[in-house]
């Protein structure tokens, strides 16, 4: 389903502080401090490299056995819209690699870059945000 792949893009840049998550804080979601948290060189823009920075990032915490995979419970217990990955296992091995979250949370990054800079802008986040995702 789009939207919530397309929501699950943008839950995922907002994944708590290391900090919070440490606490166990569920932190509300922020459109603008999930965009800073991914734009890692701070030219107010998260491009392919730094979106994928930030997927690993988010796979390897999720990851809570720490085994390389995520696993169905992994699955729902830290990423928003889990359906999206029913179809992600590819291997049919019954657990999401790390190739096959990033294929997935790839998946809409050209529609939300709507003018096709390559780059996904706080506005373009906060806009398809505010929407409740692309439809």
């Amino acid at each position: 389903m789009r939207f919530a792949t397309s929501m699950a893009v943008f839950v995922l840049l907002a994944l708590a502080s290391s900090a919070a998550a440490e606490e166990g804080k569920a932190q509300p979601y922020d459109p603008r401090r999930a965009h800073a948290e991914a734009d890692a060189n701070d030219d107010g823009g998260v491009d392919r490299a730094e979106f994928h920075s930030r997927m690993v990032e988010i796979f390897f915490f999720a990851d809570s056995d720490r085994d390389g995979f995520m696993t169905w419970p992994e699955l729902e217990k830290a990423v928003a819209f889990p359906e999206d990955f029913r179809g992600a296992d590819a291997d049919g091995d019954e657990r999401i690699s790390l190739y096959e979250f990033v294929r997935v949370r790839f998946a809409d990054f050209d529609t939300v870059d709507a003018n096709r800079d390559g780059l996904l802008s706080v506005e373009e986040v906060v806009a398809v945000f505010e929407r409740g995702g692309v439809r």
